[in-house]
């Protein structure tokens, strides 16, 4: 190779560098180096293998603290009232579908910028008391799911550009379902079958823009994707002189896996 050769090869290597350094590293725990743009690593389906979140609602001078935890399948949430000893545990699990080996936990981002979000989960309550002759088990069974569209956010003050994604909502709809199930003493071993007692579905729509949820990218690889929500929001409503109110304050961590077929 001679010198004129060697000399072009060297400022295309260096005319290309910082376009392909430039969209590698942007989160505190990004790849140095990655081939695929951050908007290829984000798109297409994701599973929540692991979510921590911690909120406390200020709601008629009262603290309410909720940790809800997601290890795999297992699904748990731990309410205190900040202050006292009162604390209520409800344990659960991440439903899974028929055929289906991993939890409907699941984010879907397409290359148009649509996303979806489904959210599937099941808790049981104790409320046997010691003096019962009757087991009561309370089963709540839930559903959230939302439809919207997403994209990356400028840089602003600490965060760099494209390193926050946002999930404008544009519809979302959740859905309870609430069985008990009673077994006695006499039962002798018998199986009772959890009765319905109550249905509750909830739909909104918001206009483009109005809603929208703001995720900070700690990290975003071809095989994982770890986002940060920080939580500050206050809620207003009045009614025919009867209003309601409270703030949230806290944050949500999310581990996200590509979804397998």
């Amino acid at each position: 190779m001679n010198a004129k050769k060697s000399l072009s090869l060297v400022i295309a290597i260096l005319v290309v560098l910082p376009i392909v350094f430039s969209g590698c590293k942007r989160g505190p725990e990004d790849p140095f180096l990655s081939f695929r743009s951050r908007k290829a690593r984000v798109c297409g389906t994701w599973t929540v293998t692991n979510f921590k979140s911690e909120v406390v609602r200020k709601e008629n001078n009262i603290n309410k603290k909720t940790v809800t935890t997601i290890e795999g399948d297992s699904w748990k949430q731990v309410i205190t009232i900040v202050g006292t000893d009162s604390t209520r545990t409800l344990t659960g699990k991440i439903t899974k579908e028929p055929n289906q080996e991993e939890g409907s936990y699941i984010f879907y981002f397409d290359s148009n910028g649509k996303a979806t979000m489904t959210y599937k989960y099941e808790f049981d309550e104790d409320l046997s008391s010691e003096d019962d002759d009757v087991s009561t088990i309370r089963q709540t069974k839930v559903t959230e799911e939302m439809t919207g569209t997403w994209n990356f956010l400028a840089g602003v003050d600490e965060y760099a550009n494209k390193e926050r994604l946002a999930f404008v909502i544009e519809d979302k709809k959740t859905t309870t379902y609430e069985y008990e199930l009673i077994t006695s003493d006499d039962d002798e071993g018998g199986v009772s079958l959890p009765r319905l007692i109550g249905t509750n579905v909830v739909n909104d729509r918001y206009a483009n823009g109005e809603m929208c949820t703001v995720y900070a990218i700690i990290e975003l690889r071809n095989k994982e994707m770890k986002l940060r929500q920080n939580i500050n929001t206050f809620y207003l409503r009045n009614d025919n002189g009867t209003g309601e109110s409270y703030q949230d304050n806290g944050y949500e961590e999310l581990i996200l896996k590509p979804r397998q077929k």
